[in-house]
């Protein structure tokens, strides 16, 4: 056996599980069984391990034993295509959320994806956030032209569940995790515009307004969207305003 195909044969082994192939066990020295199911059974141990370091709240949550076997079934139904350890786990909040049966599972599932997005904000790039400061400068008429995109932290997120109060509450060590209920959804936005991720709701107008101006919308845009559906137009642009600054002020904001 080739090393190339001796590689992809371990690699399969790993991945798929089972008695090692014949031709394998024969290039391995005895007890090649043994030997590589040792290797085997430590990879999802690592995958495992790494799982409990990204979801703590989660791990928490479901406890020590049910939390080991979901991450076993989740090791099982999508294996790493990833280079490091730190990117396994961005589809966990997804994959519980396909196989959310009660309101338990559906917290769960938006408390990983939360976990994921405040973990995302903290490693991404520092970008070059706008404050209010930077548009200070701008004429008048140059206002309705601005565009903005998202600085690289920012993550936006809908929730159903008390999945944030479940965090914080794994956070604070309250011991007062809340029951498992659907509510109306809730907009959140989270951001690192230091050192420190933040995060907070958004009520729904704002975050309406606030994803159409990620996806290309120019602030006129926005302020003419906004006074169609308002009963005072000047009103409208003013809120607008108050927003943009709200935004800049929270580092959220790139400048086109």
């Amino acid at each position: 056996m080739r090393l190339a195909e001796l590689q992809d044969a371990v690699q399969r082994h790993v991945l798929d599980g089972g008695a090692p192939p014949a031709a394998l066990a024969a290039a391995v020295l005895p007890p090649a069984g043994e030997r590589l199911g040792i290797y085997a059974e430590a990879y999802r141990l690592r995958l495992a391990e790494a799982l409990a370091t990204q979801f703590p709240a989660l791990a928490a949550r479901a406890g020590s034993e049910p939390f080991a076997a979901l991450a076993r079934a989740f090791i099982a139904a999508t294996p790493s295509v990833h280079r490091s350890l730190r990117d396994y786990g961005a589809g966990l909040g997804a994959w519980l959320a396909a196989g959310a049966a009660d309101e338990e599972q559906a917290l769960r599932a938006e408390l990983a994806e939360f976990e994921w997005r405040l973990a995302a904000a903290f490693d991404a790039a520092p970008g070059a956030a706008a404050g209010p400061a930077d548009l200070a400068t701008v004429a008048p008429q140059d206002w309705p032209a601005l565009r903005f995109r998202a600085v690289p932290s920012l993550q936006r997120l809908a929730t159903t569940t008390p999945a944030v109060a479940a965090w914080r509450a794994h956070r604070d060590a309250s011991g007062a995790s809340p029951a498992a209920t659907r509510g109306a959804r809730v907009e959140w936005l989270i951001v690192r515009p230091a050192l420190e991720t933040q995060f907070r709701s958004l009520p729904g107008d704002e975050a309406g307004a606030l994803d159409r101006l990620l996806a290309g919308a120019s602030f006129g845009e926005l302020c003419a969207e906004l006074a169609a559906r308002a009963p005072d137009p000047g009103a409208a642009a003013l809120q607008a305003a108050l927003w943009l600054k709200g935004w800049l002020q929270e580092g959220a904001l790139e400048r086109v």
